[in-house]
C-alpha cells in the first residue's frame, strides 16, 4: 500500500508541474541566424526522404542541411543524392576506437558545416512546417541548449509498447526538469546550439564513447554552466521510435536503459522505483480495493501520457501488458551492461 501511495503522490506531482509544456510558436519570426541541420544516418533509406523534403517546405529556411551517410549497408546513400542542396558526407568505416556512432558521424557533420546555429535531428523525425522557426524561437527566448522528444507517431502495432519507455524518459528521469529547474541531460532526436557554446564545450568529442550521448552533452552544458532546455515536441516535431518490428523496439531500448536507469542521479532513481513499484503494488495487492486501484493507475496513465503519442484506451485498460514488457527489457538491459557490456545495434556492436 505504501508504494500504491507514492505512485499516487508521484503522479499528481508530475500532472501539476507545468514544466512540460509542449512547443508552441507564438508569432512569426524571422531570423539573421545560418543554420546548418545535420542528420546522422545509418541505414535510413525508409526515413531519410520524408525529413529532407519537410526541410524543404520549413517557414525558416535553413542555411544548408548535411546528411552524414554512417557507413550504411541499404541505399540511404543514393535516396539522399537526389537532393542537389544537401551536402552528403559519407563514412565508409566503422567509428574510429573509443567513439559511439552516433557521436562519430556528428562529429563528421560539424566539421563539415558552416552555420552559427547547429541543428541535429535524428532521420526518423518528422518536422511541420513551422518546426524549425519555432525551435529558433525558444532559442532566442532560452539560449543554450534547446532539446526536444517528439510526439510519438504510430502505425504498427508494436509500437504502442512505447508506452511506460515514454512516462519514464519524460517523467522519471528529469530531463523535462520535474525536480529541478536543470535538466539531467538532453533528448537526442533533436538538439539546437549555437556553434559557440557546442565548441566551447567541446561537442560529441567530449563523450564520443557513451552510448547516451545526449544525456552526457545535456550534462556537459550544464556543467559549464550554459542553460539546457528540453521540450515535447507537441504537433510541431513527431517521430516513429522503432517503426520495422517489436524485435527492433526491444533491441532499440535494451541498448540504454540500464546505463539512463542511474543517469538522472540517485534521487531521480529512488522516484523510478517507487514510481514503478507503486504500480505493481496495485497490481499485485488482492482485496476488496483491487478495482479501485487498477483504474486508478489507468486514468492517471492516460492522464501523463495523453500528450506524448498515438496510444490508445486498450492501452491503458491492458497496461499490465506494457508494464510486463518493460520490465523484461529493463532486466535484458541490466544484463548485458552487467555481463555482456555490449549490444548489436544496426549491425554494430556498441560497448555499455
Amino acid at each position: 500500500m505504501l508504494f500504491y501511495v507514492a505512485f499516487l503522490i508521484i503522479s499528481l506531482y508530475f500532472l501539476l508541474n507545468k514544466n512540460n509544456a509542449l512547443l508552441k510558436s507564438n508569432k512569426k519570426l524571422g531570423s539573421n541566424y545560418k543554420i546548418s541541420v545535420i542528420i546522422p544516418a545509418r541505414n535510413e533509406e525508409k526515413n531519410i526522404e520524408k525529413i529532407l523534403n519537410s526541410l524543404r517546405n520549413q517557414t525558416l529556411k535553413v542555411h544548408e542541411i548535411i546528411v552524414v551517410d554512417d557507413a550504411s549497408e541499404d541505399n540511404t546513400a543514393k535516396v539522399v543524392e537526389k537532393f542537389q542542396e544537401v551536402k552528403l558526407i559519407q563514412l565508409e568505416d566503422s567509428p574510429k576506437q573509443g567513439w559511439n556512432g552516433k557521436s562519430w558521424a556528428i562529429w563528421n557533420g560539424y566539421l563539415n558545416s558552416s552555420g552559427e546555429l547547429l541543428l541535429f535531428v535524428d532521420a526518423d523525425v518528422e518536422l511541420e512546417r513551422e518546426a524549425i522557426e519555432t525551435l529558433v524561437e525558444k532559442f532566442n527566448k532560452y539560449k543554450g541548449l534547446i532539446s526536444v522528444w517528439p510526439y510519438q507517431r504510430f502505425e504498427k502495432f508494436h509500437e504502442h509498447f512505447t508506452l511506460v519507455f515514454n512516462l519514464v524518459i519524460i517523467y522519471l528521469s528529469n530531463l523535462i526538469g520535474t525536480f529541478s529547474r536543470k535538466p539531467k541531460g538532453a533528448f537526442g532526436p533533436v538538439i539546437l546550439t549555437s556553434r559557440k557554446d557546442y565548441e566551447f564545450v567541446g561537442g560529441h568529442k567530449a563523450i564520443r564513447d557513451s552510448v547516451l550521448d545526449d544525456i552526457k552533452l545535456g550534462k556537459l552544458y550544464s556543467k559549464s554552466n550554459i542553460n539546457v532546455k528540453n521540450f515535447l515536441g507537441g504537433r510541431y516535431i513527431k517521430f516513429r521510435m522503432y517503426p520495422q518490428n517489436l524485435r527492433q523496439l526491444y533491441e532499440g531500448f535494451s541498448k540504454n536503459m540500464a546505463s539512463g536507469s542511474i543517469s538522472g542521479g540517485f534521487f531521480n532513481l529512488i522516484i523510478a522505483i517507487l514510481w514503478t513499484f507503486g504500480i505493481f503494488s496495485a497490481l499485485f495487492t488482492f482485496d476488496r480495493y483491487f478495482v479501485y486501484r487498477y483504474f486508478s493507475v489507468v486514468v492517471f496513465l492516460y492522464l501523463l501520457s495523453k500528450n506524448l503519442g498515438d496510444y490508445k484506451w486498450y492501452d491503458y485498460i491492458f497496461f499490465p501488458i506494457h508494464l510486463l514488457f518493460f520490465a523484461v527489457t529493463f532486466f535484458n538491459s541490466l544484463y548485458r551492461k552487467l555481463f555482456l557490456h555490449s549490444v548489436v545495434w544496426k549491425g554494430r556492436k556498441i560497448n555499455v
